[in-house]
């Protein structure tokens, strides 16, 4: 009778042991709330990186085709033609301004962006702006709301992920400096 008394206690024990240890979320199991953006959504930096990333250029002159050809190539590699595309810029002043920038950046990193180029990327801007920004100025203020609000929960978003990443990883160890 004894005997079977101290068989009960250790298999009590391991069962309250095990009842105490931390639960693991089951294999397969993803994030409580997942994200409802995607990638390039989260990866935005702007408004107007979350709009479309190309235009129909059919209706436009020839030429002004071969230089969204030229926009696309090279606008496109170093950041998402989404963001000049819904950009607010209008005039050829403005755009001029905003090649101009992006000339002298990229010739930071070693490429050259040669004069003739940048023009031919301002043409077609301005006459996008024309067609798109001024000639349809109501449906692209529009859009740009649209942006602006689905922009803000981007960042609402952005910074949940931060703050869970930023909570789920391990605090730096710091020397002990003593009592000042």
């Amino acid at each position: 009778m004894r005997l079977d008394r101290f068989c009960i206690v250790p298999v009590l024990i391991a069962s309250l042991l095990s009842a105490c240890k931390k639960q693991e979320p089951p294999s397969g199991a993803s994030d409580p709330a997942p994200s409802k953006f995607t990638q390039e959504q989260l990866a935005a930096k702007f408004p107007n990186d979350l709009g479309p990333s190309t235009v129909d250029v059919s209706a436009y002159p020839q030429k002004i085709q071969e230089e969204y050809k030229d926009f696309i190539s090279v606008c496109g590699s170093c950041h998402a033609t989404a963001r000049p595309l819904n950009a607010p810029y209008k005039t050829a002043y403005d755009w001029g301004r905003f090649v101009h920038r992006m000339h002298i950046k990229i010739e930071n990193k070693g490429a050259v962006l040669d004069d003739e180029l940048g023009k031919r990327i301002v043409d077609f801007l301005v006459y996008d702006s024309k067609v798109r920004k001024i000639g349809r100025e109501k449906e692209f203020q529009a859009e740009q709301e649209k942006l602006k609000a689905l922009y803000a929960e981007v960042a609402k978003e952005q910074e949940r992920l931060v703050l869970k990443d930023t909570l789920e990883s391990p605090k730096k160890e710091t020397p002990y400096v003593g009592v000042k």
